[in-house]
């Protein structure tokens, strides 16, 4: 729900400026994949050389770009400094695991989409994939989720020849 806005007081032509839109998170509803209609609305004065307004003033809309905000913009990327230890202190009581065919035709190019979409930190140099070596390749993942979760995700990417690249995820957090 959109509850406030910063905008900008004026605009000449040929400046960059921002405005801001302020939303607030109901947090009892669950965190989903949402998009946004945007539209900018301003007022086009017409001036002389000195600044002087000339004539009448009117109002117009520029329709921009559909705004998404997914989950991972809820992600703070993180580091940590032992994957290995933080994975084991952080236990198997809040874990998930998960299986998942995705359509790429490499693993690098799978390595980058699942690091995007989860909004993570890559830890242990594991976002670089070893070419040529037809083995699974394991990606560390670490996070802060809003309200102050540590979160960690293991997976294994695998070129399966029949069923594409395969994403095999386990993701543990905090709560």
């Amino acid at each position: 729900e959109a509850t406030g806005e910063i905008s900008s007081p004026s605009i000449s032509y040929g400046e960059t400026k921002s405005c801001f839109t302020v939303l607030q998170r109901d947090v009892n509803q669950v965190l989903s994949t949402t998009s946004f209609t945007c539209e900018l609305r301003f007022t086009v004065v017409s001036v002389d050389s000195s600044g002087e307004e000339l004539g009448d003033s009117y109002e117009e809309e520029y329709p921009l770009e559909d705004f998404e905000i997914s989950t991972a913009d809820f992600m703070a990327k993180v580091g940590v400094s032992d994957f290995r230890r933080s994975w084991e202190s952080v236990g198997n009581g809040n874990e998930i695991l998960e299986k998942f065919g995705l359509q790429f035709k490499n693993i690098e190019d799978a390595v980058t989409a699942v690091i995007d979409f989860l909004g993570m930190l890559p830890c242990d140099g594991t976002s670089t994939v070893k070419s040529g070596t037809g083995k699974p390749h394991m990606l560390h993942l670490s996070g802060v989720f809003v309200g102050g979760s540590t979160v960690l995700a293991r997976a294994q990417i695998i070129m399966d020849g029949s069923a594409g690249v395969v994403l095999k995820i386990a993701v543990r957090s905090e709560d």
